[in-house]
């Protein structure tokens, strides 16, 4: 089944230039798995530090895969002094499976 995943990311004013290259970075690898589908980068109309990164797997497996890659884990140290606060990763279903209360209508 295929899952989005939505990372959300806070950085600092200053690391912004340097954040930016290193998202671009992670995003051409990304594109490189097994399994990755698509993906978009969405800036706060709000607060121009805060990126959303919202990004399509065919499975939950190969997101993981991906996640707990050495590729991935190398970019990770790299944005984590970047960021004001730790980043946010949430993964949701798509598709075929739907929450119980859908059942209820």
């Amino acid at each position: 089944m295929a899952i989005k995943v939505i990372i959300t990311r806070s950085f600092r004013p200053d690391n912004l230039k340097q954040a930016s290259r290193l998202l671009m970075e992670l995003r051409s690898l990304a594109t490189l798995q097994k399994g990755y589908m698509s993906g978009e980068t969405l800036v706060s109309a709000n607060n121009p530090n805060k990126l959303t990164v919202l990004s399509t797997w065919v499975s939950q497996k190969r997101w993981e895969e991906w996640q707990q890659s050495s590729q991935r884990k190398k970019f990770s140290k790299k944005i984590e002094p970047l960021l004001e606060i730790p980043e946010e990763t949430e993964v949701f279903l798509v598709g075929e499976k739907s929450p119980e209360w859908v059942d209820m209508a």
